[in-house]
């Protein structure tokens, strides 16, 4: 790195607006990536739970079997058996494994990446993680949660583009939240301020 960048990187480093947007951004995804992680593993190890004893769930013994022995990672095994249930496929685990990658380096190498710049492509990354866990999302209402809920009508065709799960919800949220409109940023607060009277 020559002088030059190097004062360029200072100056970027030093303007406050820039410095919150990237800590913000880079937390946003930490985040986000975590919660997809969570997210995936206690859906499926819920799926075999078989009730609650002696003040703790109880789970089949497939969990085990199907689940957890397809990898030493647990993340990895639900998302191997999530391949063999045909809710994602190879390539969506690739990307995961991608995706895994952007959070290890934001996670240890943030300090550097602030002074040095972010990722130019981790706003793709961040929607690909988005796209993931959408996919896992709809794939889950419209094979598990749909077919064992009886006050479901079985005979009705649902689309699954229809479908607006709880991460596009959240996603749209934290978007229109950071958009630095003020006017979008505060909509939330202030429809929540005037359906609590606060």
């Amino acid at each position: 790195m020559d002088n030059d960048d190097n004062i360029d990187n200072w100056i970027k480093f030093l303007d406050p607006e820039n410095l919150k947007g990237n800590l913000m951004f880079s937390s946003l995804y930490i985040a986000t990536f975590e919660a997809f992680k969570d997210y995936v593993i206690e859906e499926v190890k819920f799926f075999f739970n078989t009730g609650f004893r002696d003040g703790q769930y109880t789970f089949n013994p497939k969990y085990n079997t199907h689940v957890v022995s397809k990898d030493k990672s647990i993340v990895k095994a639900t998302l191997l058996w999530l391949k063999d249930m045909e809710a994602i496929d190879a390539k969506d685990i690739e990307t995961y494994d991608v995706l895994r990658q952007y959070r290890n380096k934001l996670s240890h190498e943030l300090m550097t990446l602030l002074f040095e710049g972010l990722p130019e492509e981790l706003p793709e990354k961040f929607a690909q993680l988005i796209q993931l866990r959408v996919k896992v999302e709809k794939w889950w209402i419209l094979n598990i949660e749909m077919p064992t809920n009886p006050d479901f009508d079985s005979d009705k065709k649902i689309n699954e583009d229809d479908i607006v799960t709880s991460s596009q919800m959240f996603n749209k949220l934290f978007m229109d939240m950071l958009s630095g409109e003020e006017e979008t940023a505060s909509y939330y607060k202030n429809e929540f301020k005037k359906k609590f009277n606060r």
